[in-house]
């Protein structure tokens, strides 16, 4: 993700196996922004399922415009997505997916990073929601 256009990653320190994926104006220089996240832990290892989401945090400036908005906007492209949940515009997650874990680590990252690429369609709705809540 780092080599895609105008794409950031994220680990938590220490390092662990969580990643947060944002561009520089969704402000999630210290994940507390707009990001796509992922993480395998233990928990998700003994459920056999990781979660891929998309999170407006209270780092970002307008956080509740933004979600109320964004989420407005998005529920119907989220909504004939398979298996996702739209969880906005209350909290900070505006959508989750719950991902079966393959049966290796290749087969595993392949189906988180489908999912985040999905996600990643999102990205001219992000950024022009973003544009309309911080000049509002």
């Amino acid at each position: 993700f780092r080599n895609m256009d105008g794409w950031e990653a994220r680990q938590e320190t220490p390092p662990s196996a969580y990643l947060h994926i944002s561009k520089p104006a969704w402000l999630d220089q210290n994940l507390n922004g707009i990001h796509l996240e992922t993480y395998v832990m233990a928990g998700q290892l003994q459920r056999g399922h990781a979660p891929v989401c998309l999170h407006c945090e209270r780092g970002f400036p307008k956080q509740r415009e933004f979600m109320k908005l964004f989420t407005e906007r998005a529920r119907i492209i989220i909504e004939k997505w398979p298996g996702y949940r739209v969880l906005g515009p209350e909290g900070c997650s505006v959508c989750e997916i719950w991902v079966p874990l393959g049966s290796s680590a290749e087969e595993t990252t392949e189906a988180l990073a489908n999912e985040i690429f999905r996600l990643q369609e999102l990205t001219p709705l992000i950024d022009q929601t973003i544009v309309d809540v911080m000049s509002s």
